[in-house]
């Protein structure tokens, strides 16, 4: 993987990581009164942060096992995973 491979994966990497954090951060407080719940429905309210919660880790999963550990790998899985990857850093540049 040469550099700016590595700076994309790590830079992607870090942001979906910062995502868990927020989203995590802000299921905890819904979930402790900290804010107040949408539409007074504390349930609803921490259901839908925590579906968020896993969303993130699962954009996170998909780019470890589908892009990541593909990268520099001979054929097709190689170039597709190249491929995403600059898809996904395009917004960022």
């Amino acid at each position: 993987m040469n550099d700016s491979t590595r700076a994309a994966v790590d830079f992607l990497r870090n942001r979906y990581r910062d995502r868990i954090d927020t989203t995590e951060s802000i299921h905890d407080a819904v979930v402790t009164g900290r804010v107040p719940a949408i539409d007074g429905d504390r349930r609803k309210h921490a259901e839908l942060t925590l579906q968020s919660v896993h969303e993130a880790q699962s954009m996170l999963e998909l780019f470890e096992t589908t892009i990541v550990a593909h990268l520099g790998t001979a054929g097709p899985m190689g170039a597709i995973a190249e491929q995403q990857l600059r898809i996904l850093a395009r917004p960022f540049l």
